[in-house]
């Protein structure tokens, strides 16, 4: 971590109010290093920015993630109506650096400076089924909102990151290169993994010929992307726009099953606390397809009960290859992370693959209700 005189320079190259008088690290998220900074102007007002270093491991391109930001940020803030309300707006705003640009990089890196939210809250397992219903609502009106934006303007920061054929190539590539000598004590997981490459394809493949529309997503729809407001307990903004790219819905709403759905936290070492709870899944869907549903075409809505299933062995995938590979890609906090991750997720995919016929009938009869023209009985 840099110390406050390195982090307050940095700070200082961006357009602020006031003076800096406190730094603080933010420990949310596996990529990015973020911090929360605090001004005092001279009408004696307090101000409060989100300063992060991007991680360019991760996002090598700065130009087009940050135009992708800037663009993203830009249309949702004139778009995007979230079921609660905040005077900070629905999304986080750029700072522009004193020389009129939108990141500041030097040898420390590549940063931005970034509105921030107070008095709101986030969650990483929901706390309620409403709060799950209100977050498919809010992710479902991301898509609509971003309906309306030309995809052209849209660049590709990580080719195939949700292409779960692709990550299972990546996969069987680290197995055979087994760059730190940990493959011996995976080959459970890996048996696993490999027991299912038939379903790895059905999303990417209607894809990819045309069967199923190319759409602007968020592409990382985890349940604490969104913030909450301390008194209403709405969603008041969308956060964490950087894999925004051209992608399927499928894989949006099959992130945020995976996550809100899941019984244990992401890391869980008692794999016998790890379930999918079709109640909240119900929840989620119903706000989902509410929002976004009359966008969507039938074939997208035939494939949506595989969608939790197919990104959930997915992100098992990635998890199980960073541990193969020495956890070069995700943050961990101890030695073994990323594969109780793995581990979590496959067990989790286990569940679902159990539970896919009563997910059928959840989706069956939203549409129904819904009037949404797709069978998946």
């Amino acid at each position: 971590m840099e110390n406050f005189n390195d982090l307050q320079r940095i700070v200082n190259k961006f357009f602020i109010h006031g003076d800096v008088t406190q730094i603080s690290k933010v420990n949310k998220g596996y990529i990015n290093s973020t911090y929360k900074v605090e001004t005092f102007s001279k009408n004696k007002h307090v101000h409060q920015y989100l300063l992060q270093r991007i991680n360019t491991n991760v996002f090598p391109d700065i130009e087009a993630l940050m135009g992708n930001f800037q663009t993203t940020t830009e249309h949702l803030s004139s778009f995007l109506q979230m079921p609660g309300h905040h005077k900070c707006g629905t999304v986080q705003l750029l700072r522009f650096t004193k020389d009129g640009n939108i990141y500041y990089e030097d040898e420390s890196g590549s940063w931005r400076l970034m509105t921030y939210f107070d008095n709101v809250y986030s969650l990483d397992l929901p706390d309620s089924p409403e709060t799950f219903y209100f977050a498919g609502v809010s992710f479902g009106r991301f898509i609509k909102a971003m309906s309306s934006l030309n995809p052209k303007k849209i660049k590709d920061v990580i080719p195939n990151f949700h292409n779960t054929q692709s990550r299972y190539m990546d996969l069987e590539a680290a197995i055979e290169k087994d760059p730190v000598n940990r493959v011996r004590e995976v080959a459970d997981e890996i048996a696993f993994v490999r027991s299912r490459t038939d379903m790895y394809g059905k999303i990417t493949e209607a894809l990819e010929s045309g069967k199923i529309p190319k759409r602007i997503c968020h592409n990382d729809c985890n349940l604490n992307n969104i913030l909450f407001d301390d008194e209403t307990h709405l969603p008041v903004a969308i956060i964490d726009l950087d894999t925004v790219m051209l992608s399927s819905p499928l894989y949006d709403f099959g992130d945020s099953m995976r996550i809100g759905t899941n019984t244990a936290k992401d890391d869980e070492k008692d794999l016998s606390k790890v379930s999918c709870d079709l109640n909240l899944y119900g929840m989620y869907a119903r706000g989902y397809l509410k929002a976004c549903g009359d966008i969507l075409t039938t074939e997208e809505l035939e494939l949506m009960p595989y969608a939790s299933l197919i990104i959930t062995a997915e992100d098992g995938i990635r998890f199980l290859m960073d541990h193969i590979n020495g956890d070069t890609y995700y943050h961990i906090d101890y030695e073994g992370q990323n594969l109780d991750r793995a581990r979590t997720q496959l067990k989790l995919l286990e569940d679902m693959e159990k539970k896919l016929p009563e997910i059928r009938k959840i989706l069956q009869k939203i549409y129904n209700n819904q009037g949404l023209e797709a069978n998946v009985l």
